[in-house]
């Protein structure tokens, strides 16, 4: 196996970083916007979610941009259900509450068991050019 280069280790990195930053800050204004308008509030930001999860999953190599996304998404999510010291809570134990949380787990289930689409691969361009025994074969006709 040869050795990564710098730079594709670099690169992925980055993407993670990225993904998993996309993750936290969908959580944060996910956890704060899925109450609002019912029930139009919790479908954005499910689909929001599913978006998110599923185009990292699309435009990075590998799962672990799509864990790192879906981690820090639900993490967030995670920390803003409990509730704080004075006693208030930013998801309540609702049904919108329970399916953001819920919606989100089966979300990032479904995005991360899929399995990976294999492009067709392209093939080799081949000349124009006709060979000697192709002429004859034209003229004959």
């Amino acid at each position: 196996m040869p050795e990564p280069r710098p730079i594709a280790l670099l690169g992925r990195a980055g993407s993670t970083a990225l993904a998993a930053l996309g993750g936290a800050v969908l959580g944060l204004v996910g956890s704060f916007t899925h109450q609002s308008i019912p029930p139009l509030g919790i479908v954005m930001a499910l689909a929001t979610a599913a978006t998110l999860l599923l185009g990292v999953r699309a435009t990075t190599r590998g799962r672990l941009p799509t864990l790192a996304a879906a981690l820090l998404l639900g993490g967030v999510v995670g920390w803003l259900a409990i509730p704080s010291p004075s006693g208030s809570v930013i998801i309540p134990g609702n049904a919108p509450g329970y399916a953001w949380i819920l919606g989100l787990g089966i979300i990032a289930l479904l995005v991360l068991a899929w399995p990976d689409v294999q492009r067709p691969h392209r093939a080799a361009p081949t000349s124009i050019e006709t060979t000697p025994e192709e002429d004859k074969d034209r003229t004959a006709l």
